[in-house]
């Protein structure tokens, strides 16, 4: 193998992402794979304070500015961990990439997707998953999942169940 593969997870908070990423990794692992598991926005130290940012529930943030933020977090992600791991022969799981900016970004905020694709081609260079991942749950079931959890709801968690 020349490269390894790069799979990702997606659904709304509250639908099993990390659970399922964590049964793959398990799984691919037990079969001796080098693997890498990530998470967006995030997985770099940029990447990371990105998401404070755009988590933090007291950040006003316009919808422009939250995609370009999803993409500038994805941007350094992509250069710092998701090509190495993949040039190395890794593979990469990662909870959550595009299809989540143009369902949250593009669905819930009502960013033009012929926007969001000059984006993408911009920052992903190409690259695309070998597989998502989709996890769907019932809003309402995900929700109770979140209640759970306890803790403070995030800027997205506290968003309208019609934006999930």
């Amino acid at each position: 193998m020349t490269r390894g593969r790069f799979i990702t997870f997606e659904g709304i908070d509250g639908a099993g992402k990390s659970t399922c990423l964590e049964f793959v990794r398990a799984w691919l692992q037990e079969r001796g794979l080098s693997l890498v598991t990530t998470r967006e926005p995030g997985g770099t130290a940029a990447g990371e304070a990105i998401r404070r940012l755009l988590l933090d529930k007291n950040t006003r943030i316009c919808a422009d500015t939250e995609t370009l933020l999803m993409f500038a977090a994805r941007a350094e992600h992509l250069e710092v961990v998701v090509r190495p791991a993949l040039s190395q022969a890794s593979w990469v799981l990662c909870d959550r990439f595009t299809d989540a900016t143009y369902a949250y970004q593009g669905g819930g905020r009502g960013i033009a997707f012929d926007r969001l694709d000059i984006l993408r081609d911009w920052v992903q260079q190409g690259l695309e998953p070998d597989l998502t991942v989709l996890v769907d749950v019932d809003p309402g079931i995900a929700s109770k999942r979140l209640e759970g959890r306890g803790g403070e709801a995030d800027r997205f968690e506290r968003e309208a169940r019609q934006f999930h």
